[in-house]
């Protein structure tokens, strides 16, 4: 539960650190740049990988997803920038229906009552808590949001069981951030805007370790043995969105209706449920 619990609030960090680059002006593109490159240097740091992984089977499909990551890292910071906090966090975390779809079909994953019943509270408090506010000619890229994070998730799940082993883990991780920062520097090379600013390299620098942490951490929870991705995916999403709406709501000024608070109570007691199904 640690390495869960260590994962939602390093994915709070995400939705924050893009909240704050608008603020502070940083630009959001130079930012995830740079966001990669220290996430990709940290890994290959902290793991200190002993292998060249050329020809690992999982080299091209982590590259590709390190692709993915980048991509769906600049829809999330537009989404959280033009829609709120609130409305990313609704868009990325509902997508956990798709990672846990596929542990229950294609993992053969246990699906018990009280696993049911907070997967469903857990859906139904996203939508009470942000789906209000999502209005229908807004719904194009919080929906793309959607279906990217959860191919994402996806992904790790089923290259965790499939492809990388415990040894290969390390070059994993640091292999799909060092792709996606390859893809985010071809991207602001074709720009027109090229000069990074000290602002930019600043809240690239929070971005990469805070966003290096979930990754980190949440691949943890899903190697623990008696932890299903079933589970592991709605505690941390419905656990990101509880967080991050008290965090929209004292920190960032954001307001909330009564039917939203109410999807926060929803949302604790889904994670509630869905820790004593283990």
């Amino acid at each position: 539960m640690i390495f869960l619990g260590l994962s939602i609030l390093s994915s709070i960090g995400i939705f924050v650190a893009f909240r704050m680059f608008s603020s502070y002006g940083v630009h959001t593109r130079q930012g995830i740049m740079i966001n990669y490159l220290v996430a990709g240097i940290v890994g290959l740091v902290v793991f200190q990988p002993t292998q060249f992984w050329l020809q690992e089977p999982w080299f091209a499909p982590s590259c590709a997803l390190g692709l993915l990551f980048y991509v769906i890292f600049r829809i999330m910071g537009r989404v959280t920038q033009f829609n709120g906090l609130s409305v990313a966090s609704l868009a990325a975390k509902m997508s956990v229906v798709i990672p846990v779809s596929i542990g229950l079909i294609f993992l053969d994953e246990s699906l018990s009552a009280l696993k049911l019943m907070g997967i469903a509270l857990g859906l139904a408090s996203i939508v009470l808590s942000a789906g209000a506010s999502v209005k229908g000619r807004d719904l194009l890229w919080p929906l793309v949001l959607f279906i990217g994070s959860g191919v994402i998730d996806a992904s790790l799940n089923l290259f965790q069981h499939a492809m990388v082993d415990e040894s290969a883990f390390p070059m994993f991780v640091s292999n799909i951030f060092l792709s996606a920062f390859i893809a985010a520097l071809a991207h602001h090379l074709l720009s027109h805007e090229r000069k990074v600013s000290i602002r930019s390299v600043i809240g690239g620098l929070g971005l990469g370790l805070v966003n290096f942490a979930a990754l980190y951490f949440i691949l943890r929870s899903l190697a623990l043995p008696e932890w299903e991705s079933s589970l592991v995916f709605p505690i941390n999403n419905f656990g990101i969105i509880a967080g991050s709406t008290l965090l929209g709501v004292f920190a960032l000024g954001e307001r909330l209706t009564t039917r939203a608070w109410t999807g926060f109570g929803f949302a604790t007691l889904s994670i509630l449920l869905l820790y004593f199904a283990k």
